[in-house]
């Protein structure tokens, strides 16, 4: 019985695909079989598509390998003992959680060797040993900029027109 239902949907889906032919003045139909090597083949695309994207592109687990990779240079470059790398490798995990390294301003990213070349916010303080994140981007509030600027000039034309009328 359980045979029965799965004939009966194939042959529905079969007559669909044969009215969508008809009605798109298609001759052939294309059907694929999973073959190992079409399997495969499609694997590789993905792979190759995947591999080369931008550092807000990739995917969780890609962005957690690259800053685990990371943090392995990083740490060797600057002499780290493995206590201090496993705190780096922590505090970064946690950052990628809490969506602090997301921009692409936050990670310098190689697209060619797909690998992250700095964090230039990240940085180790000596006295408390623990590595932070500090950002650089000195914000000024718009509006009192544009406001002090606008009521200046208005003060200016109205003392200008009290000087014509007399």
């Amino acid at each position: 019985m359980a045979e029965e239902p799965k004939k009966e949907e194939c042959l529905e889906l079969k007559n669909i695909k044969y009215q969508t032919m008809l009605l798109n003045n298609n001759t052939k139909i294309y059907e694929t079989t999973p073959n190992t090597s079409n399997i495969e083949r499609f694997l590789e695309k993905e792979l190759e598509i995947n591999i080369n994207k931008p550092w807000t592109k990739l995917g969780k687990g890609s962005k957690l390998k690259k800053i685990n990779e990371y943090v392995i240079s990083y740490s060797n470059e600057k002499d780290y003992t493995e206590e201090q790398t496993k705190k780096l490798k922590r505090y970064l995990l946690s950052c990628l959680e809490r969506k602090k390294l997301q921009k692409t301003k936050d990670v310098t990213y190689c697209i060619q060797t797909n690998k992250i070349l700095a964090i230039p916010a990240l940085t180790f303080n000596d006295n408390t040993r623990k590595f932070t994140l500090r950002k650089n981007e000195k914000k000024t509030p718009k509006t009192n900029n544009t406001k002090n600027k606008t009521t200046k000039i208005r003060r200016k034309k109205t003392k200008i027109d009290k000087n014509n009328k007399e």
